[in-house]
């Protein structure tokens, strides 16, 4: 079984084709530990949190990338986040009034919604609608109507393992290309090789033994491994932001009724609390005027 969690990239000599292979085993027992979802669900989860994995490396920017599915089924949302530093979080929501159906989880209508938050520069957010029979064949269309760029992706999960594949035809590079001799039916070849590949072999397979079976004819040029991992970004700092948002009158009416403001974070179940004492900290003068601040 392989062991690794890490991102490998690789390309082909005299290509315009480039790869990646992705392996979340450790990354997704972390997540799975700290929520409780039926088969089903985590499998999608695990597939999409690869999909993110794989789609990180392919934007050049430090900051954020998050993947979120909204459906009209049971699974009414299923997101991942990724940060450049190869930091991974899931999450899934549930219609509890809905019966659970392994082939109906998103219903007939839903989007993709691609959203990436450099550290430094513009948002940007990309919407697709649901379509193909996988989140696979939904990035592709994505990477075909935003990107322009054919690009191939094989995702699985199953068992609390999680495994994902891409292989993208890059834009050639004009006048410096053409004195290089560039194998012009490399896309299509290697994209009929690499569709050979079975869910078992990208589940348990190391990396390297993957490309080897899949590409032993072809000059396959690696990159150094990146690791993954599960982390939360989640901190009381953060929480005290969102209820600075929120204003003073609403957390004291909490504060009031409950004697404490209490917060549990979603993605990995860490429990947070305010007291009095955090509100007066947090809003010194509504705080020092409603009496509320002094001792």
């Amino acid at each position: 079984m392989a062991t690794n969690d890490t991102l490998t990239r690789f390309t082909f000599d005299n290509t315009h084709v480039r790869g990646e292979l992705v392996g979340l085993n450790q990354t997704m027992a972390d997540i799975l530990t700290r929520q409780s979802y039926p088969q089903p669900v985590q499998n999608l989860l695990g597939e999409l949190l690869a999909a993110a994995a794989l789609l990180s490396a392919t934007i050049k920017m430090e900051g954020l990338l998050t993947l979120q599915i909204q459906g009209n089924g049971p699974l009414r949302l299923l997101q991942a986040e990724t940060t450049h530093k190869g930091e991974l979080r899931g999450i899934a929501r549930l219609d509890e009034d809905k019966e659970i159906s392994e082939h109906e989880l998103l219903g007939d209508k839903g989007s993709l919604i691609i959203t990436i938050d450099p550290d430094q520069g513009r948002r940007y957010q990309g919407i697709v609608p649901l379509e193909g029979d996988n989140i696979a064949q939904c990035l592709e269309g994505y990477f075909k109507q935003s990107e322009q760029l054919d690009t191939r992706i094989w995702l699985a999960c199953e068992n609390g393992i999680a495994a994902g594949m891409l292989l993208q035809e890059l834009p050639k590079l004009g006048e410096i290309q053409e004195e290089l001799e560039v194998d012009e039916d490399a896309w299509n070849r290697l994209s009929h090789l690499t569709s050979t590949i079975r869910n078992d072999e990208l589940l348990h397979l190391e990396n390297e033994q993957i490309l080897h079976r899949l590409y032993h004819e072809e000059t396959v040029r690696l990159y150094e491994d990146e690791p993954l991992k599960f982390s939360c970004s989640c901190s009381k700092d953060r929480l005290s932001n969102a209820l600075s948002q929120m204003g003073y009158a609403e957390c004291q009416d909490i504060i009031n009724q409950q004697s404490k403001i209490l917060a549990d974070c979603q993605f990995c179940g860490q429990h947070y609390s305010f007291s009095q004492s955090d509100i007066n900290g947090l809003f010194p003068l509504e705080s020092a005027k409603s009496g509320k601040g002094l001792h």
